[in-house]
């Protein structure tokens, strides 16, 4: 590493603060045709000064084109960042502005190892639930997860799918789309599905995708799966939890069933990919997880009875890994 990647590190907070005032202050939507600063300054009742010195930054890092004094969205920024867009990535956005504190919070969560602040799911609040499946719904339509899935994972044996922790109810969309043999159940928790039930319905899909509540680490999850789901669980968990959950997935699956675990999968030593490896610090600042290297979820794959699995890395721009096993037949 060298002075100006150190330096660059050092300050990339600004520019992300940048993007995350835009989203918070609504600013694409009265820039989708173009607008001046002191328009736009009207438009969010703000001060047409700072307005156009926020416009300009944002320019100058690629999300405006600016034109003798009138700024608009740029056309490669706009599937991501204008309101309602089928990749609209404002969601997510304003989740990670909202998250914004809890890094405040790192050096106190690395002398203690506890969390920040409580463990709770994003439970206890409504609006704090919504916000943070609906991001997760924003962040999985503008990567495609759930489409790449749908096309590279052989859904031919598969006639009943169970997405554990789906949130959302993404990725069952995504492949009751793409393969209309499926039938898919969501587990998770009734705060959560209050939500999902919104995407389902605006989806069109309340009559292939079923809801159940309950919670994984507690809960008997439903049976006779040919399928199960774990998409971004398991790094919200610890060790012992996510044995016991392998275990718990077992059970769900029919003979011959596989478990596809989606996930940062992270290298033996725990360096790579970047992404997973600090993604883990922002588990120790809300809960009890981290990410894991293959050889640990192996281990509990193992031990719950699977067939060794076979680990996947995704492609770019995903960040993640899939882990299959199959139940013995």
């Amino acid at each position: 590493m060298d002075f100006s990647q150190l330096e660059a590190l050092s300050g990339a907070y600004c520019n992300a603060r940048v993007l995350h005032a835009a989203v918070l202050l609504d600013l694409f939507a009265p820039l989708a045709h173009g607008a001046t600063a002191d328009e736009v300054a009207a438009a969010r009742a703000l001060d047409p000064r700072a307005t156009e010195m926020l416009l300009n930054a944002m320019a100058s890092l690629g999300l405006l084109r600016k034109t003798g004094g009138r700024f608009a969205v740029a056309p490669e920024a706009r599937p991501y960042l204008l309101p309602g867009a089928p990749e609209d990535f404002s969601g997510m956005i304003e989740f990670e502005a909202h998250a914004w504190g809890l890094w405040e919070g790192l050096p106190d969560a690395v002398r203690t190892g506890r969390p920040v602040r409580e463990t709770r799911m994003y439970q206890r609040d409504p609006a704090e639930t919504r916000r943070f499946i609906l991001a997760m719904d924003a962040l999985v339509r503008a990567r495609g997860d759930a489409q790449w899935l749908a096309a590279h994972l052989d859904f031919a044996p598969v006639r009943r799918m169970l997405d554990v922790g789906s949130g959302p109810g993404t990725y069952p969309i995504g492949v009751c789309r793409a393969h209309p043999h499926v039938a898919a159940t969501v587990f998770d928790l009734p705060g959560t599905l209050a939500v999902t039930r919104e995407v389902v319905q605006q989806a069109g899909m309340t009559d292939r995708i079923a809801l159940v509540a309950g919670d994984y680490r507690t809960d008997p999850l439903p049976t006779g799966f040919d399928l199960v789901l774990l998409s971004n669980v398991i790094h919200g968990e610890d060790e012992d939890r996510n044995r016991d959950l392998m275990a718990r997935c077992f059970a769900a699956l029919q003979p011959g069933g596989r478990i596809v675990v989606k996930d940062h999968i992270l290298q033996e030593d725990g360096t790579a990919p970047v992404g997973g490896a600090v993604f883990s610090l922002l588990m120790l600042l809300t809960g009890p997880g981290r990410d894991y290297a293959f050889g640990e979820v192996a281990g509990w794959l193992k031990s719950a009875g699977f067939e060794p699995p076979v680990s996947t890395g995704l492609p770019p721009p995903f960040s993640s890994s899939l882990v299959v096993a199959r139940r013995p037949a």
